[in-house]
């Protein structure tokens, strides 16, 4: 009985690091999704402040509207075309994305109709975003295994708390170097992870 029950403890810590071990090939991303949309997000935070200073508000829906409308549409034609994972487990690769697209979603729904309706301004947009991003890397980083991009969250949330007290050009300025520190430039180690593990098979 004991030896039986010993098998069957080897081969739940089998499945669990079988499990561990499809998580750390799903989270090789080849990083384009993280750095398209940050220099999209960049983009859009400069013309928003650029539209302000000249007093053109009316057109920062559309301004909006048309770059994350890049983003959206990079994301469900070259994006999902791409190859980007190696061979893992389908439901880890399934809870990841779908973190990603919820996120997206949230953040163009809070973006949209949050300052169309007026009930969240432009100057703390950003505070609200990134605190929703945060919670994107926690959730990625705490299925995958992999520390540093669940403690990349506290940089977004600890970036978003001072956001919500800062306007004008500090913020801007914050708001760019999270971006580029946070998004840019793990997308661009991801990209280099991808290329270690798969380009180079």
């Amino acid at each position: 009985m004991p030896k039986q029950e010993n098998q069957e403890a080897k081969e739940q810590l089998a499945f669990i690091k079988s499990i561990m071990d499809d998580s750390q090939k799903v989270v090789a991303d080849n990083g384009d999704g993280f750095i398209l949309w940050g220099i999209l997000i960049i983009l859009a935070g400069i013309s928003s402040f650029i539209l302000d200073q000249f007093q053109l508000n009316q057109f920062q829906g559309w301004m909006y509207l048309g770059i994350v409308g890049l983003g959206w549409l990079y994301m469900m034609t070259i994006h999902r075309r791409a190859k980007k994972y190696s061979i893992g487990n389908p439901l880890t690769k399934k809870i990841i994305d779908s973190i990603w697209t919820a996120v997206l979603i949230s953040m163009t729904l809070l973006g949209f109709v949050g300052g169309v309706s007026d009930t969240i301004d432009l100057d703390h947009m950003n505070a609200v975003m990134y605190t929703v991003l945060g919670t994107a890397y926690f959730l990625q980083g705490v299925i995958t295994g992999k520390t540093w991009v669940r403690n990349l969250a506290f940089g977004w949330w600890l970036g978003s708390i001072t956001l919500f007290f800062i306007t004008g050009l500090p913020a801007t300025i914050l708001a760019v170097i999270m971006m580029v520190g946070l998004q840019i430039i793990p997308g661009i180690i991801f990209n280099r992870q991808w290329k270690a593990q798969f380009v180079e098979d």
